[in-house]
Parts: structure tokens; sequence; C-alpha cells
């Protein structure tokens, strides 16, 4: 509970400005990306194409128009947008100091593009193995039991399994990237001590993901109830990404101040470091002569 306390804490305080930075990367790449493509798929479990696993996953995935080109944009973009709150949140957390200011993007993205691409690539392939997996599942239970509601029981549990594996995975990997950054550790010796780090967190942290994660499919299984709209699937699933990668950074350093024991400035009063207070305490100081 202290994580998901944390974590909510933070994200509700300064999340909108980070969220309103990733939006539009992440509407791009949800033209690549499709989060909700599992949820979406349970609710056409009467008009499956199981003939072949590779007619199931197109099914699945294709989109009615071919943008993909956009979504490989926005992915490249999301990297960036990593690499910014890599370091908008870990200096807001070190020296109190929060600012998305577009006058330090060059300097964050040359000390964290490379950590941040690197991590965005490994994100990348987890979901996509978890999602060739739960379509292997459900072309798998198609194939032995067919259409209709006797598949529907068997997919769902599939369903939450992969959920519950892609959630699992993630939070293992929480801590990789800012041992990468701020140790000057190797990437698998980064990975070996966020890896021992975690030990005896996964559960607050998985319980802490679940929170938001609950929240997208509550969201996706509105939408996908009113409307098969593939443009506002599509909408919901950008909106999806946009969130998570904050929420998810967010996470990330609040477990590695935590882990590391060092003091977060963010949670001082006054915060010291803070531009807005030496602005202020030179204003009073010239008011005084």
């Amino acid at each position: 509970m202290k994580c998901l306390k944390a974590t909510l804490s933070y994200f509700f305080d300064k999340g909108a400005q980070m969220v309103l930075l990733s939006v539009i990367p992440s509407l791009m790449a949800a033209l690549l990306f499709s989060p909700s493509a599992g949820l979406y798929f349970l609710m056409q479990y009467e008009d499956l194409h199981s003939e072949s696993f590779a007619s199931l996953y197109k099914q699945m995935h294709t989109l009615p128009y071919d943008f993909f080109w956009v979504g490989i944009i926005g992915l490249v973009l999301c990297f960036a947008v990593i690499a910014l709150l890599f370091g908008i949140v870990d200096r807001h957390m070190r020296i109190g100091e929060f600012t998305v200011s577009f006058r330090r993007a060059k300097t964050r993205l040359n000390y964290n593009f490379l950590t941040a691409l690197r991590f965005g690539v490994v994100a990348g392939v987890i979901f996509e193995l978890c999602d060739v997996l739960l379509t292997l599942l459900y072309y798998a239970w198609a194939s032995l039991i067919g259409n209709g509601v006797g598949w529907l029981v068997p997919a769902v549990l599939s369903w939450l399994a992969v959920c519950g594996v892609g959630i699992f995975v993630f939070c293992s990997v929480l801590l990789w990237p800012p041992f990468m950054l701020h140790t000057g550790l190797r990437a698998r010796d980064a990975f070996k001590m966020g890896w021992r780090q975690m030990s005896g967190r996964l559960p607050s942290c998985m319980l802490t993901l679940s929170v938001c994660f609950v929240l997208f499919v509550v969201i996706m299984s509105i939408v996908g109830s009113l409307t098969e709209s593939t443009v506002a699937r599509v909408i919901v699933d950008g909106l999806a990404i946009a969130i998570f990668i904050p929420y998810y950074i967010t996470m990330m350093y609040v477990q590695f101040y935590d882990v590391t024991g060092a003091e977060r400035m963010d949670l001082q009063q006054p915060q010291l470091w803070s531009k807005k207070l030496v602005r202020k305490d030179k204003k009073a100081l010239r008011d005084k002569k």
C-alpha cells in the first residue's frame, strides 16, 4: 500500500502535465500498438476467424486503414517522451524543482535517450510477446471448442492470466532504467541489481500497476460496449498509453528513491531549490531595502 499511496499522491499532483507531454506521441503510437485488442476481441466471440493463427491475429490487430508509418513515428516520439520524463521526475524528486521546460529538453535527451530507447524496445517486446501468447491461447481454444460462449469462458481466463504475467514482468524490470542511469552499471548488471532490490516489493508494485490497469479495462469495456468505431478505440488506446507512461515512470522513481534511501526533496516544505522560492526571496529582500 505504501507504493500505491506514494505513486497516486505524486501522479495526482503532477500527472496532468506529464500526460499532456505524452498524449500526441501516444495517440500516434496507438496506430501500431493496441493494448485493448485482446479485450475487444472477447466481445466478438461469435465471429471468430479461427481458420489459422494468422487469420485470427489479423482479425485482432489489423486496422481498416494503413497508417502504420504514423505509428512508427509516434513510437520514436514516445522514446523521446520517456527520456524527458526520466529527467523531469528525477529532478523533481532530487532537488524539488518540477519543470517540463523545453530549455532542458536537449540535456535530458542527451543523457537519457539511449536508456529510454533500450527500455522502450524491451517494453515493446514484452507487450508483443504477451500479445502473441494471448492470440495463441485464443486460437487453441477456438480449435478445441469452436466459437460461442464455450470459447468465451477459457478465453477470458486466458486474458486474465496473460495480463497478470504482463504486470508481473513490467514490475520486475521497474528499477532497471534508474539503476542504468544513476549508478553507471552496465545494462545486465543494472537489471540484476534492480531485480534483487525488487525482492519483497513485487506484490506492492503489482497492486499499484493493477489499479491503473483496472481503470483502463473499465473505460475500454464501456467504449467497446457502446461503439464499434475503430477511431474511438484508437483514441482510447492512445490515451491509455499517454497515462501509462508517466504513471509507470512515477512508480519507478518512487520505488528507486525508497530503495536507495535518498531523501526526496519534492516532499520537503519549503522546497529549498525551487526557482520560484528563490525569486520570491529575492523580491522580499528588495522590498525590505
